[in-house]
């Protein structure tokens, strides 16, 4: 074989494993932050957790005052809640602390309760006293629950969760996502 020979031999040959393995791990690399910012940017699973905790004590405590035939009741405060029971012989709400579903919640920080019922915004702050603790959503052992409108909210980014409760107990939620 002549030098020409070689050379062009040497100069028509392909990629190496090793360049292979580099630009597989660079597009790998790419994917993983895009998909991870994606996921920071795209939706708000600390939100989304909240809804659905809410939604689903919200149901488990209908579902209680129909078994029990109690009325039973949410105190919603602007970051968190706490359920009540309505004791017949006192005459008055006291904690339903055996269920640990049914504990009070304390919301992550940056997100915010807004609450109307019958169209009227209602003024979410800590009751006085431990007897002065009213719930604003009552849930009637004769199945019935008060009509309302919750928003959960992290004011600085705009986004917002409503959930609807008809008196059926049936509940709607509307997701609402910044402009």
């Amino acid at each position: 074989m002549t030098i020409a020979a070689i050379r062009l031999h040497h100069d028509q040959r392909g990629f190496t494993l090793i360049e292979i393995l580099v630009v597989v791990v660079i597009i790998a690399i790419i994917a993983a932050v895009a998909t991870l910012s994606i996921g920071v940017l795209g939706d708000d699973r600390e939100m989304e957790l909240e809804t659905e905790r809410l939604t689903d004590t919200i149901a488990l405590l209908q579902e209680q005052a129909q078994l029990e035939g109690r009325d039973y009741g949410l105190r919603i405060e602007g970051a968190g809640y706490e359920f009540l029971r309505f004791d017949g012989f006192e005459q008055r709400w006291t904690n339903v602390g055996e269920d640990p579903w049914l504990r009070p919640h304390e919301l992550p920080p940056g997100l915010a309760f807004a609450l109307e019922i019958e169209g009227r915004l209602v003024l979410l702050r800590k009751p006085a006293g431990a007897d002065a603790r009213i719930p604003q959503l009552m849930a009637y052992g004769s199945g019935d629950v008060t009509p309302y409108r919750l928003t959960l909210a992290r004011p600085d980014t705009g986004r917002r969760v409503t959930l609807i409760g008809g008196a059926d107990g049936m509940i709607e939620i509307e997701r609402h996502e910044p402009q």
